[in-house]
Order: C-alpha cells, then sequence, then structure tokens
C-alpha cells in the first residue's frame, strides 16, 4: 500500500454525509505509515460530489491516463483497514494528480 495507488474498496458502515458503498478510495498517507499500521489513510473517488466540486475540494482524474474515473474528494480524508474492507488494488495515478490531492488536502488541514 503506497501513496497514489487507487483501492476498490467498501466504505459502508458509514455515518452522516460521509461517502457510502464500494468506490475507488486514494492512498495519501506515506509507505512507511502505512506498512506499520496496515491503516491507510485514503480520499473516496466519485462520480459525483457536487458540493464539494462547488467549493473546490475536488481533484479531476479527467486527462490523467486512468482507468479510474470521477474526482478525488479531498473533503473526506479517512483512516481504514484495508484487509477488513477487502481492499483490492487498482491502479497507480500520476504523482502530479497525487500532489494537488495533496496540496488540497493541506490547505484543508492546516
Amino acid at each position: 500500500m503506497d501513496r497514489g495507488e487507487i483501492w476498490l474498496v467498501s466504505l459502508d458502515p458509514i455515518a452522516g454525509h460521509e461517502q457510502s458503498g464500494k468506490r475507488p478510495v486514494l492512498i495519501v498517507s506515506k509507505a512507511s505509515f502505512n506498512k506499520l499500521t496496515r491503516l491507510p489513510v485514503v480520499v473516496p473517488v466519485t462520480s459525483g460530489g457536487n458540493f464539494a466540486r462547488t467549493a473546490g475540494f475536488t481533484v479531476s482524474l479527467e486527462g490523467a491516463g486512468t482507468k479510474t474515473t470521477g474526482v478525488i474528494r479531498c473533503d473526506q480524508p479517512r483512516t481504514i483497514d484495508m484487509a477488513a474492507r477487502n481492499g483490492m488494488r487498482l491502479e497507480r495515478i500520476p504523482d502530479a494528480v497525487v500532489n494537488e490531492v495533496l496540496a488540497r488536502l493541506d490547505a484543508i488541514l492546516s
């Protein structure tokens, strides 16, 4: 599990307005953290997210050359147990997209 990889996981159960269902997520935490804890920090990928799009909290995968489509929701980071959620690695996204996601997260969390 490395930063920049997209995995398919089930995000259920959820509470409130959190993203739900089986969907792709982007790992944003460092590989060293993921290896130590087995609990990567991820952000969901969605085809919706109108509020997040309008508010500037998303990064689009359009034109990134990935099989996964949609937008990455930087406003919903969470730590998940990949094994318990039957995670499956799908692909790796370009570093430029990862860096844009990290910049959005930094703006939200700093």
